[in-house]
């Protein structure tokens, strides 16, 4: 066991790391009633979007500029899919980059609901199996802060083997639990979040991984200003305050999380997350130097 941790709902759990394979995973196994309790509506957001309009825009900027780059590695072309698509922002903005056919996965949720909406898209609404797609069809598949949801992750990894296309292109980002703000914060770091993250991969035993099943590394990035930064302010919140993930909870429109705290309290929070902002894109840059940012962007190549 590398320790105890609770979820927003005040259930326990450890965070245990596998002796033969390295990889760190939830237990006990979170129950079919509290994987649906943590999915519920909340989760998604409680309004239109995810977030609030000013982070929603500031989320945006982002997704904007990783579709640029992603639909650059395939040469502005191609048929795609993104797992876990979400509200299918990313794919719509990969679409207006170039001449890319659209495909986009997702459990039923409020996400798949908003992603529906977006006639660019082919929407499959439901887990990937190996007959959901044919093999051999995709140009490029991106799975953006999946992988750790997932129950069957080398599964999934067999599926994706299948339906890419030789020389296609797999990208896959998730939380680093070998970096620095995994390691300090530990129990209390936003990415572990408990229980929707089932599983956890180093960088190097996740390299070895995707190598024995023909994909090679072409590509590897451990800033994101996206995702790093908030991990560290979140992560510091949580060390003093009695629940978890306030912020990010409050930012979600979740009024029931949050009502045990002042308007003040709140404030101060949200204050504390825009002023500090900047001083933690530069700390991320500097652990990302040193390949320990807290979250990882791998870019694989299928053998050809």
């Amino acid at each position: 066991m590398l320790f105890e941790l609770r979820d927003i709902f005040l259930d326990k759990y450890q965070l245990r790391e596998c002796e033969n394979c390295e990889t760190s995973f939830l237990h006990p196994k979170p129950n079919s009633d509290q994987l649906t309790r943590a999915y519920r509506d909340d989760y998604y957001g409680e309004g239109e979007t995810k977030f609030n309009p000013l982070v929603e825009r500031v989320i945006d900027f982002f997704r904007k500029r990783n579709a640029k780059k992603i639909a650059k590695i395939v040469n502005f072309k191609g048929r795609v899919l993104d797992i876990g698509c979400g509200n299918g922002k990313l794919l719509q903005n990969i679409g207006t980059c170039g001449n890319f056919e659209l495909h986009g996965l997702e459990l039923p949720s409020k996400s798949a609901e908003r992603a529906s909406k977006i006639k660019e898209i082919e929407l499959h609404i439901g887990a990937l199996k190996p007959e959901t797609y044919l093999p051999n069809s995709f140009d490029l598949i991106t799975l953006i802060h999946v992988f750790e949801h997932l129950e069957n992750p080398k599964d999934i990894i067999e599926i994706i083997e299948s339906i890419i296309k030789k020389n296609g292109i797999l990208i896959v980002e998730f939380p680093n639990l070998a970096s620095w703000q995994a390691k300090f914060f530990k129990q209390n770091w936003l990415h572990l979040d408990p229980p929707r993250h089932l599983n956890f991969f180093k960088p190097e035993q996740f390299k070895r991984i995707l190598n024995q099943v023909g994909f090679v590394l072409i590509q590897e990035k451990y800033f994101s200003p996206q995702f790093s930064p908030f991990g560290v302010q979140q992560s510091i919140l949580n060390t003093f305050l009695a629940k978890r993930d306030v912020l990010y909870e409050y930012l979600k429109g979740n009024k029931a999380y949050t009502k045990p705290y002042s308007r003040l309290n709140i404030q101060l929070q949200v204050i504390f997350h825009w002023l500090s902002f900047p001083f933690f894109i530069a700390t991320d840059m500097i652990a990302s130097f040193f390949k320990r940012g807290g979250t990882i962007r791998f870019i694989f190549k299928k053998n050809d």
